[in-house]
């Protein structure tokens, strides 16, 4: 890999250690450094309190081979000729020091996730406790992560808005989503400022706004009130089919929007509307299924894990249909996808191996219905639990060299296009991704943000930054074809569901592959 130097000094003149921060996505690690100006030995090895780590010479400097992780003090001694540096006396260093630098320097800009206004008491997510539950006003919670934001999900039914202070732009996909269902406004905000100004007013009411990407507050005297009463949330009934569908055989009132719109695509690619583009192959297990599949567990629990009879049928009807070594077992609720209400996030989908497949993995789907977060959801939106009625998608699951997730309109600019692709098979350190934007007046397509480059941060004994590289990743303009290719197509999802589309899909090997869209549910507030 070339290496692109952003900041250096060449004439660094080190009489002591140093510390490289090694930055990828949301992993980090530092790495402990020596010049060896006193040429004490030529085989350092660093010491710490559980292990000694072998350090390599690069020409200029000695660097431990393998991150400094469990400890914040070491030694160094040459092995070849048993002296010590600094005497033999331990070294300190603060390791969250080093990392809150790199943070710094490494901003993540602020992102609007729902734009809009909202007015609430605000409140930091770790300080939430009864009293201020029973008061029952409404809140503008500041959370510090994603952990912190998934404890949110109980106070959802009393929260105007959301202020995250951390986490990538992967955010933006069900995050948004979910913003956009719930709340007024959602933005992630990592100005300094702004956030010492938001921490300032905690305990007060505020008035704040991201519209126009500019995020505005201000103290308020209280909440007004209105007398606005909670909007009703149609959801279509199910009628009974208790075999097995193929996608030709879905009707919008046999299986849930997600399971009906992969049909629409499919006639799309058929129709020729939708060009160059693959749909995966699936089938869908209706409500009236799903009733058998519960009432076999119910009557042999370990139906759950082992063969049976419906499990036979199932895999049966999937080895003529499904290709790939694994398969996406998916929700599709006819409580998902809905005009005015996504449901983004609150039921499950997760891949497993064709062969692998059991009675388990289709329940603990079509049982999500019951996670907290869905429950309290539909409590919020005054859905009933008795409408819901679950369907189960088993679909080919492609090991996609890209993946992306496609707002025809984006959050932060209706003319425009979002498109956040990831490359996959660095997604272990939950990097940011590319952001792609197309502008629908001026036909522009832009690389907005690149995908996270690796990164490294040297630092001196006082933590001044003096040296910073980044090695690039791949250029992205070698599937810029297949791109204009996605803008195109989304662009007639966009004109024949007749809304705003939350496309997934991927790329492997040159292809494109689209697996889901819903319409982009805006602000019911």
């Amino acid at each position: 890999m070339k290496a692109d130097i952003i900041k250096t000094n060449p004439n660094i003149n080190f009489k002591a250690n140093y510390f490289k921060v090694k930055q990828y996505g949301q992993n980090s690690g530092i790495y402990i450094s020596t010049d060896n100006s006193e040429n004490l030995g030529s085989h350092p090895v660093l010491e710490t309190e559980y292990k000694k780590i072998p350090m390599t010479y690069d020409g200029k400097y000695y660097t431990s081979e393998y991150n400094i992780y469990d400890t914040n003090k070491y030694k160094i001694k040459y092995e070849d000729t048993g002296k010590y540096e600094n005497n033999g006396k331990e070294k300190y260093f603060i390791p969250e020091k080093l990392r809150a630098l790199t943070k710094q320097i490494k901003k993540t800009p602020n992102l609007v996730l729902s734009e809009g206004s909202a007015q609430g008491k605000l409140v930091q997510a770790k300080n939430i406790d009864d009293t201020l539950l029973k008061s029952k006003e409404p809140l503008i919670i500041i959370c510090d992560n994603n952990k912190e934001f998934e404890k949110c999900y109980k106070y959802f039914n009393r929260t105007n808005g959301i202020i995250l202070k951390s986490g990538t732009a992967d955010l933006l996909s069900h995050f948004a989503a979910l913003c956009r269902d719930y709340f007024s406004f959602g933005m992630l905000v990592t100005d300094k400022k702004i956030l010492n100004d938001l921490n300032n007013l905690e305990g007060k009411f505020i008035f704040i706004s991201n519209e126009n990407e500019n995020i505005e507050y201000i103290q308020i005297d209280s909440v007004k009130k209105t007398s606005q009463g909670k909007k009703t949330i149609e959801v279509p009934q199910m009628r009974k089919v208790d075999r097995i569908l193929s996608l030709d055989e879905c009707e919008k009132d046999t299986v849930g929007n997600k399971a009906y719109n992969l049909k629409r695509m499919k006639d799309l690619v058929k129709e020729g509307k939708l060009k160059d583009v693959i749909i995966p192959n699936a089938f869908v297990l209706p409500s009236g299924y799903l009733e058998k599949v519960e009432n076999i567990i119910t009557e042999t629990p370990d139906n759950l894990w082992h063969d049976n009879k419906i499990l036979d049928e199932i895999k049966d009807y999937a080895s003529k249909i499904i290709t790939q070594r694994d398969v996406m077992v998916r929700s599709a609720f006819n409580g998902e996808d809905l005009e005015g209400y996504s449901a983004a996030g609150l039921y499950d989908s997760h891949p497993q191996d064709t062969k692998d497949l059991v009675l388990y993995d289709i329940y603990q789907v079509m049982n999500s219905k019951n996670k907290p977060i869905a429950v309290k959801s539909r409590e919020k939106h005054n859905i009933p639990d008795d409408l819901i009625k679950p369907s189960v998608i088993i679909q080919d699951k492609i090991n996609s060299d890209y993946s992306f997730t496609t707002y025809t309109e984006a959050p932060f600019d209706k003319n425009k296009m979002l498109i956040e692709l990831f490359i996959n098979k660095e997604r272990w350190c939950k990097p940011d991704p590319y952001q792609i934007t197309y502008n629908k007046l001026t036909k522009e397509l832009k690389i907005e943000q690149e995908h996270s480059q690796y990164e490294e941060y040297l630092f001196d004994e006082n933590y001044k930054l003096i040296h910073k590289q980044a090695t690039s990743l791949k250029n992205i303009n070698e599937i810029r074809d297949i791109i204009e290719n996605l803008v195109k197509n989304a662009l007639v999802l966009e004109k024949e569901f007749g809304k705003p589309q939350d496309i997934e899909g991927g790329i492997k090997n040159g292809q494109l592959y689209f697996w889901q869209t819903r319409n982009i549910v805006k602000k019911i507030h």
